[in-house]
């Protein structure tokens, strides 16, 4: 009888363990980190979609936002070293949230690729049309371009360079009369430039500027590195008659390929070449 009940207990076990394997298995499954330190609960999740024309965005709160990361969290991803340019569908989507200590992490996901921050692709499963159907959103807004899609840089150029398919046609350039922007330097940094003001008045500036590439001899605007939208909002002078300085740092666009660019600031352009 003894060895019989000790036997019945072993069997038990091994039915629980195996359950518990099963569940595992089945519902337990390994977050992905690809949202890590996210911080819903002091941060909205800012929900993006660029449809080949325009970006739109929308601010999604908690409780909504912590379910949809959560849902993202369990979604498998695997890393994948065969995406390219040509993988590209619309419309893409993009995700930004403020982490926990104040940083905030960016995504972009088109046709089953998640694409990271730091230019790194998973393969991803998830439907993103649903996400936006069945969560309530505000504030929306929407922007001419792909310049604002979070990871845009990676949606626009690979290993070849730049391509025009995704990338916003340049705006007519209107110069201010009187004044005028020459070249001093240019380099993978930075750009160096003078500014002559003969207009008869002062003119004031500031620190916002674009960059933009040629290709097959059309100018098209270039898309910052993610978390690089924001200037200091300065006001910066140059007096009737004189002349002077400024440097403009490039860091924000990252790795820069081989090309012929322009840099444009208040209507005032210099071109210049990486190789």
């Amino acid at each position: 009888m003894k060895k019989m009940n000790t036997l019945k207990m072993i069997i038990v076990f091994c039915l629980l363990s195996f359950l518990i394997f099963a569940l595992a298995a089945c519902g337990g499954a390994k977050p992905n980190g690809l949202m890590e330190d996210a911080s819903p609960g002091t941060s909205a999740l800012l929900f993006y979609v660029y449809d080949g024309e325009k970006t739109s965005q929308t601010l999604l709160f908690t409780p909504d936002s912590t379910d949809i990361l959560d849902k993202l969290d369990a979604v498998k991803a695997t890393k994948s070293n065969s995406w390219s340019l040509d993988d590209i569908t619309l419309p893409i989507y993009g995700l930004s949230i403020r982490k926990k200590d104040g940083s905030s992490i960016y995504a972009a996901w088109t046709n089953g690729y998640w694409i990271t921050q730091a230019g790194d692709v998973y393969k991803f499963n998830y439907d993103f049309n649903k996400l936006e159907n069945n969560y309530s959103s505000s504030d929306r807004q929407s922007f001419t371009g792909i310049s604002l899609m979070p990871c845009a840089c990676y949606l626009t150029k690979d290993k070849n360079g730049w391509s025009s398919a995704l990338l916003t046609p340049a705006g007519e350039l209107i110069s201010p009369n009187g004044v005028t922007m020459t070249l001093v330097s240019w380099n993978s940094d930075t750009v160096s430039v003078n500014i002559a003001n003969n207009s008869g008045a002062d003119w004031i500036f500031g620190e916002p500027f674009s960059l933009q590439v040629q290709l097959d001899g059309a100018w098209y605007d270039i898309p910052p590195a993610p978390g690089n939208l924001a200037f200091h909002a300065i006001g910066l002078v140059v007096l009737s008659g004189t002349q002077r300085n400024k440097t403009y740092g490039l860091e924000m666009y990252g790795e820069l390929p081989a090309g012929t660019y322009r840099l444009v600031a208040y209507g005032l352009a210099v071109e210049g070449t990486i190789s």
